[in-house]
């Protein structure tokens, strides 16, 4: 037979003053934290800081340390407390940065540079390609470098005024004279016959048989000696383009020769102020160089520009 259950006694209210731990200032022995005594070591968690002591101590690498608790609970002070008892044995980590590869785009460089440089190298570079910017297009503007952009340009105008003048007069002594059609807003040129001192086109002809105005035979020969120059003017035109296309090479050239003058002053000065970029940074400025050259083809030389880098604004 079981036995009566007893009542549950009605639970008792907490006063006021039991709902929180009270520190009482009469139990300190001290007046002021100033006149505590150091504590040395840690408080409590023996399991935890066996295992932190372990992963500060393993230099291995792959190694990794997770630290949680209450804030307030001096996780980050307690680290750096017991690194600063242990003296672990490392190196100072080295700070990287990334660069641009003009080779490989998608492949940025890796620069390697003692710690706490990397910031100021980036703000270096920055100021380096700043100051190309401003004095690059003074150097373009440069009386110097207008004056052997200026040879180039006449000697490549020159050459190309030869072919066209060479085939000028051997048309004209057949009674043709090269001029412009023009097309739309372009004007193309174009050979055409002279008849009585007048320059006809070529669709003219048929219909000046068709007027009595020219004999069959006589158009025939025209419209014979037209496609004949036609074929010949296209391969003149073709070099005249080819000319058109060296000049174009030149002045680039003329260019890279230019800048290069500025850009290896702030890439010498990079090297020379960051030396723990090394074998990275020469890597870097070999491939800057690189692609000033790209395409580059040996020119008719006519003196050497220079242009000195000058103070930086």
């Amino acid at each position: 037979m079981n036995e009566p259950t007893k009542p549950l006694e009605k639970a008792k209210p907490l006063g006021v003053e039991k709902l929180r731990w009270r520190c009482e200032p009469s139990r300190l022995p001290f007046e002021t934290t100033a006149q505590a005594d150091l504590r040395e070591g840690f408080v409590g968690q023996e399991r935890a800081l066996r295992a932190l002591k372990m992963g500060v101590e393993l230099t291995a690498p792959g190694y990794n340390v997770f630290v949680c608790g209450l804030s307030g609970t001096s996780r980050g002070g307690t680290i750096a407390r017991m690194i600063g008892e242990l003296h672990p044995g490392t190196k100072e980590s080295s700070d990287r940065c990334y660069v641009n590869n003009f080779k490989i785009a998608d492949r940025p460089r890796l620069l390697t540079l003692p710690r706490g440089q990397a910031n100021s190298f980036r703000k270096d570079m920055q100021a380096g390609i700043d100051f190309l910017r401003r004095r690059i297009p003074q150097v373009f503007e440069g009386e110097p470098f207008q004056r052997q952009k200026g040879r180039i340009v006449e000697r490549f105008t020159a050459r190309e005024k030869d072919l066209m003048d060479d085939f000028t007069r051997k048309i004209a002594r057949e009674q043709f004279a090269l001029g412009h059609m023009q097309v739309g807003a372009v004007a193309l040129p174009e050979i055409f016959p002279v008849l009585e001192g007048q320059m006809v086109p070529i669709e003219d002809i048929s219909k000046m048989v068709h007027e009595g105005k020219l004999d069959s035979p006589v158009a025939e020969e025209i419209e014979r000696k037209y496609e004949q120059f036609r074929q010949e003017f296209t391969v003149v035109y073709r070099k005249t383009l080819t000319l058109s296309r060296e000049l174009a090479s030149e002045l680039s050239y003329l260019e890279q020769e230019a800048a290069s003058v500025l850009v290896d002053g702030v890439i010498e000065e990079l090297k020379e102020k960051y030396p723990g970029g090394g074998v990275s940074l020469a890597r870097q400025s070999r491939s800057l160089q690189g692609t000033r050259g790209r395409n580059r083809r040996p020119p008719r030389r006519h003196g050497r520009f220079a242009q000195a880098p000058g103070p930086r604004a």
